[in-house]
């Protein structure tokens, strides 16, 4: 009897390793290179907002700047709210100027006199109290203006002078008023265009023109 013949099996050729895969496809690679793109895109980010703040800053400060020089030129140009012969209030005091005289170089008389620099300006008014106590007025408090805007206080020694120096200082009870002058001794020729009139030296003032 003839016995089968036995064939071992054919080895199998090995399986072809698996291919690898390109460092630019690997996960370390794709991760670091992500950090990267944030890292350069995000400081370019940060400055754009910073340029754009800086320039909302400086857009806003001129826009404060232009509207303080606007508000500055109109308050130039609007005229002072009420004039000679109106009344004005301020605090406990209610004014009324009556005129002003700029005519003087000498105050006083032929024994006790003074001299001004350049020549006097006296603001003749009446001050009311309105309020509901006793209030002091000074006419140290007062301040003349020219059309330029220059300001100039009040000649106190001056006032000595006058035959009533009631603006020196004076206390007006509720309901009394004070007919007085305030003295200025301005630059010759020096023409006023208003005076600031206080009820205290921290008082807000008011306003009143003198053309």
């Amino acid at each position: 009897m003839t016995q089968p013949t036995y064939s071992p099996p054919l080895a199998q050729p090995p399986a072809p390793a698996p291919a690898k895969k390109p460092f630019y496809k690997k996960a370390w690679f794709l991760v670091l290179a992500a950090l990267a793109v944030i890292a350069v895109v995000a400081p370019k980010g940060g400055s754009s907002g910073d340029d754009s703040a800086s320039g909302g800053s400086v857009a806003a400060g001129e826009s404060v700047a232009q509207d303080s020089t606007d508000a500055v030129a109109q308050e130039s140009a609007d005229p002072a709210a009420v004039g000679i012969g109106q009344s004005a209030a301020d605090g406990d005091f209610q004014f009324v100027v009556h005129g002003v005289d700029c005519s003087q170089t000498e105050l006083g008389d032929q024994y006790f006199n003074t001299t001004a620099q350049g020549q006097f300006c006296l603001v003749d008014l009446t001050i009311t109290n309105i309020g509901s106590e006793s209030q002091s007025f000074l006419g140290d408090n007062a301040t003349l203006f020219n059309a330029q805007g220059q300001k100039f206080s009040a000649d106190t020694e001056a006032a000595f002078y006058l035959e009533n120096a009631d603006s020196l200082y004076e206390e007006i009870n509720p309901g009394n008023a004070l007919n007085t002058k305030v003295v200025f001794d301005v630059p010759a020729g020096m023409v006023p265009s208003s005076i600031e009139l206080h009820d205290s030296m921290l008082s807000g003032g008011v306003t009143v023109a003198l053309q």
